[in-house]
């Protein structure tokens, strides 16, 4: 069985902080109890004026992560997200990164 770790970068403007770390935290809540989930953290980080959240979970496998990914009410979420209008939520850049256990 192979671990299989998602980095989830997200900045922002420093004064958008709040709306990042309540959906970071969100993301982190919704994380509890997932099938294959061994850990999942925040950092934060501080940048010239912006502020960087990295949310890193480590699963049992690949497949796990998918699943949760994949559940009906995060995909429905992200479709939510689409359709709010860019003055109602700040502007995020986002990085996901995923790297697979090899020891």
């Amino acid at each position: 069985m192979t671990t299989y770790v998602v980095n989830a970068s997200f900045e922002a403007d420093k004064e958008h902080e709040a709306y990042l770390a309540k959906k970071c935290q969100h993301d982190y809540e919704e994380s509890r109890g997932a099938a294959g989930l061994i850990s999942f953290d925040i950092w934060r980080r501080e940048h010239s004026g912006r502020v960087e959240y990295v949310l890193v979970s480590k699963w049992s496998g690949k497949d796990d992560f998918k699943a949760w990914i994949s559940r009906p009410d995060h995909v429905q979420g992200h479709k939510e997200q689409r359709q709010t209008k860019d003055q109602e939520r700040p502007k995020l850049t986002k990085k996901l990164t995923y790297f697979e256990g090899v020891l």
